[in-house]
């Protein structure tokens, strides 16, 4: 299970890459990711200062410290600390903030968003917000094409479904904007929902083939059975019709000692 324990072992390797490295690190961060709120606690710290407290260990502080000595020996000697661990330290810092690019993806949608902004105001004053705007109808339709390529459908069919998910989407972004007006209130329709609604119908799909597939199986075994059934029935006829002479000379024998009996 992952835990607090290996978000902070992860979130000290992502410090660690960035800081080492003349490359620009990009840490993607979603909220469907948020397993415990101090993950959000921990992105706060990152975008205020650059790091998270406390969360190295004496060892690993030594460790990072020797690495910047050597990082720090490259540069100019201008601009080069006086190799104190607190100044190693700080170097590290402000080479995470150079180089280490937050990406923090939220959801508007529920509750939670508007609480963890107040709580987390590092998520606005330290961030450049880009809202990301709905999704035009050529867009709708290449996601839909995309995600229903890989599903065994004729064109016709394939071209049904596509339609259906658009017109599904835009029409619930018609009734949000109907909602807004009469009760005051957001419903939010995100690109997200959309490719929700295209796993949703996928899912559907599968489950429906499969259940006709399986009442298929059903129905073929039925037959089956049947159709053995009908021959061993034959059989046991041809088997009746084979043995009707003995059973007619039989039945004579029987006659016979009921009359010698008799008399």
């Amino acid at each position: 299970v992952y835990g607090i324990y290996e978000w902070h072992e992860d979130v000290k390797d992502i410090l660690r890459k960035s800081a080492f490295s003349e490359l620009h690190t990009a840490f993607l961060f979603m909220d469907t990711q948020i397993k415990e709120e101090i993950f959000l606690e921990d992105i706060s710290n990152i975008l205020n200062s650059g790091e998270v407290p406390n969360i190295f260990a004496v060892d690993e502080l030594s460790e990072i410290c020797e690495k910047m000595r050597v990082i720090d020996r490259q540069r100019d000697r201008a601009v080069q600390t006086d190799g104190s661990p607190v100044a190693l330290f700080n170097f590290f810092v402000q080479t995470v903030r150079e180089q280490l690019h937050m990406i923090v993806s939220m959801s508007p949608i529920g509750e939670n968003f508007r609480a963890r902004i107040r709580k987390f105001p590092a998520l606005v004053s330290c961030c450049t917000i880009d809202w990301m705007q709905a999704w035009p109808e050529d867009a709708l339709l290449a996601v839909a094409t995309k995600f229903l390529d890989e599903i065994d459908l004729t064109e016709k069919e394939r071209a049904a479904c596509i339609e259906m998910c658009q017109f599904f989407h835009t029409s619930t972004q018609n009734l949000t904007k109907d909602f807004l007006r009469k009760a005051r209130r957001y419903n939010y329709v995100t690109p997200t929902s959309y490719l929700e609604l295209i796993n949703t119908f996928k899912d559907l799909l599968a489950k429906k083939r499969k259940e006709a597939l399986d009442g298929k199986k059903r129905y073929e075994a039925g037959l089956e059975r049947l159709d053995s059934t009908h021959k061993q029935v034959e059989k046991m006829q041809e088997i009746l019709i084979a043995l009707q002479p003995k059973l007619l000379i039989a039945a004579r024998d029987v006659e016979a000692m009921l009359l010698d009996v008799e008399r």
